[in-house]
């Protein structure tokens, strides 16, 4: 999955929060839901910087989502705000769930060496999922989706449709 459509999947979900709680999602929250939805595919990064395919293991697993709930709500509950730090973890955890739906899946239970998807488990991934020039490619994708997901939250920012 692109991270626009990250973006839209946290939206509606984010959406569907405020329709069945009946609150209405802070600014901060629904920063901190896009934030989950997006941070997952920092390892693009190292992909790409360091010649390295970590796509879909560290950064898709049940344990980097931990970790970065406790760390954002860690950092708020100094500010009273740890309520937020749900909305990092229900961002994360959609993108896992996303990734799921494309093979090979994500590394769930990282650093168990077994892809987990909805279309089954393995433990072989296929050759072009590994070759870095298959990611230098798709990185410029990424970053391309990034743009036109960042054009349209401002565009529903500034309708009004979505309140930050």
């Amino acid at each position: 999955m692109l991270p626009f459509g990250h973006l839209i999947f946290a939206w509606v979900i984010g959406l569907v929060i405020q329709s069945f709680s009946k609150i209405k999602i802070s600014r901060l929250g629904w920063g901190l839901l896009f934030f989950g939805a997006l941070i997952p595919d920092v390892d693009y990064l190292f992909s790409f910087i360091f010649g390295v395919n970590i796509h879909r293991m560290f950064f898709h697993s049940l344990l980097f989502v931990l970790i970065l709930f406790f760390i954002v709500y860690i950092i708020l509950k100094n500010l009273k705000l740890e309520r937020e730090a749900y909305f990092v973890f229900i961002g994360a955890l959609s993108h896992i769930i996303l990734d799921m739906f494309i093979f090979p899946g994500v590394m769930l239970f990282w650093p168990l060496g077994t892809w987990f998807s909805f279309y089954g488990i393995t433990n072989v991934i296929p050759s072009f999922v590994l070759g870095f020039n298959f990611w230098r490619v798709y990185s410029f994708y990424v970053s391309f989706d990034i743009l036109i997901g960042l054009i349209w939250l401002i565009y529903l920012y500034l309708k009004g449709k979505v309140n930050f």
